[in-house]
């Protein structure tokens, strides 16, 4: 049997291991049900809903109606279906969620995995304009960087992306520590191995666990900062469906018509705690200390 095949085996074992395990954790499980039927929402938008009719064309005539068979969640203070506005918000904070924390990931994996390996003078560098940055909180810096880059979904894109790299990078850093002194990594130096080859196939994968755990996790977090920052105006523009911006635009009538916030807020409170409830399904499978 070839190494290739021996490999492919592993890890396919390794995988129905952590799946195993996963399915005894019943907080997992109903966070991975929860965050698959919003993906299906999300994925499935255009079917459901009409994105001209219903979702950004007003009518005045049907303005803060309550809910009802025609508008299951109501409409807003323009005639819009909120249903409607809040199936697809949930394709714009998910996109924004899940760019934002592959994008920060992929930068804080570079620099952190720079920093694990090599140390010295290149580390203290890196990780002390690091330390200035996680010195600013991370909804603050995304707030200075969409303030001076002006207010779209493109530049809030960026600035949640930046605010989170430093923290990521710490954690990357961390998880390469972790591994940098094993005797596999000593191997493949004696072998001649380059840096770049030992970095990305000995190195990253296996530090992947601490990193994806947190980059789970973080999509709740990207798309929390995003709404905030969209509720302040500071993020999405009108009339562009996003959770955070909706609950801007109904909060002034909260007293009367309080299901224009209710929905949104609903749909934020569920994609954030069933991330996080999956965030710690997939700690607990994927620590050896935890094995049953």
């Amino acid at each position: 049997m070839t190494k290739e095949k021996v490999s492919s085996r592993r890890k396919k074992s390794q995988m129905a291991e952590i799946w195993r395990r996963m399915r005894k954790n019943t907080a997992a499980m109903i966070g991975l049900a929860i965050l698959a039927v919003i993906l299906l929402v999300a994925i499935f938008a255009g079917v459901i809903c009409d994105y001209d009719t219903q979702v950004i064309a007003q009518n005045m005539a049907q303005r803060l109606q309550p809910p009802s068979a025609e508008h299951w969640f109501g409409t807003d203070a323009y005639g819009r279906d909120t249903f409607a506005r809040v199936v697809y918000g949930a394709r714009i904070s998910l996109a924004i969620g899940v760019a934002a924390t592959v994008g920060s990931v992929l930068i804080s994996g570079f620099l952190g995995a720079v920093c694990g390996y090599y140390g010295g003078k290149v580390d203290a560098v890196i990780m002390r304009i690091m330390d200035m940055f996680l010195a600013i909180p991370t909804e603050l810096l995304a707030l200075a960087i969409v303030a001076s880059l002006g207010p779209s979904m493109a530049n809030l894109l960026i600035a949640v992306t930046v605010a989170r790299i430093p923290p990521f990078t710490r954690i990357v850093r961390s998880s390469i520590l972790s591994v940098i002194d094993q005797e596999y990594i000593e191997a493949a130096r004696a072998c001649g191995a380059s840096d770049f080859i030992i970095i990305v196939r000995h190195v990253l994968p296996n530090a992947l666990g601490p990193i994806i755990i947190q980059a789970t996790m973080g999509v709740g977090r990207m798309i929390l900062t995003a709404a905030g920052l969209s509720f302040i105006g500071m993020g999405v523009t009108p009339p562009t469906p996003e959770w955070g911006s909706m609950l801007s635009e109904g909060r002034e009538f909260m007293r009367y018509s309080p299901y224009i916030t209710l929905f949104p807020g609903i749909a934020i409170i569920l994609t954030s705690l069933s991330l996080n409830l999956l965030g710690d399904g997939l700690r607990d499978a994927l620590d050896p200390k935890l094995k049953d």
